[in-house]
């Protein structure tokens, strides 16, 4: 099977599981695995980055992880927190944000930034330190299945290519144990891999990006999930 046609099925596999998942435990499971990213990630990055972060986190709808948990520890730590905006042909902006008075309905009801809100633009990208990004499925070396629409492919490439490359910034996804996979999902060329996935039971750390986050004042592990 090809993989656009493989990832086409797991995506409405994956759909089904996600909308099994009793809202009880998708919100404990995000709460916590929101304390363990400040706890092992957030924090560590902090002292070697000089006390604040720029982090771009999408705002959940329906039966994702909930991340709102997630953007308020961040605000209160004091980071700069960057919400993305769906535009016409499928554009993605990113938008500086203070609170939930911010945002506003938009694009298939989900939350975005109003329009007064600030621009985040690309010549910036370089300064985020965390990208926390939505998907359906996640495996242990790094790969995630998104909705299609391939919105952060391209934000992930356009980042790299003002970057030079994604060295500095930590790729990561908060992660619901019924969607992590234990076989690997298929990617394409133009899929990117993440660093690390925020769970309830702890950060699950990529054995590829070990260095990267060594270098970044991260410690990672890597026991079994």
């Amino acid at each position: 099977m090809e993989p656009a046609d493989a990832k086409k099925e797991l995506r409405q596999r994956m759909l089904a599981v996600r909308a099994e998942i009793p809202e009880a435990s998708r919100t404990e499971q995000s709460l916590a695995a929101s304390r363990m990213a400040e706890l092992e990630v957030l924090s560590p990055l902090r002292s070697q980055r000089g006390g604040k972060l720029n982090v771009f986190c999408y705002v959940s709808f329906r039966d994702e992880p909930n991340t709102l948990a997630f953007m308020d520890r961040c605000q209160a730590q004091g980071d700069r927190l960057l919400v993305p905006k769906i535009g016409a042909q499928r554009s993605l902006t990113l938008h500086e944000v203070t609170g939930m008075a911010d945002l506003v309905p938009g694009t298939w009801g989900i939350l975005e930034p109003a329009s007064h809100t600030v621009i985040w633009p690309p010549e910036r990208y370089p300064e985020i330190d965390v990208i926390v990004v939505p998907g359906l499925a996640f495996d242990l070396k790094g790969g995630r299945i998104g909705f299609g629409g391939g919105y952060y492919d391209r934000l992930i490439d356009e980042l790299a290519r003002c970057s030079g490359g994604l060295n500095q910034v930590v790729l990561g996804a908060l992660a619901l144990e019924e969607l992590i996979l234990p076989e690997a999902i298929p990617m394409e060329s133009h899929d990117f891999r993440l660093d690390l996935l925020f769970t309830a039971k702890g950060t699950i750390y990529m054995k590829e990006s070990s260095d990267k986050l060594g270098k970044l004042g991260i410690r990672a592990r890597h026991d079994a999930f």
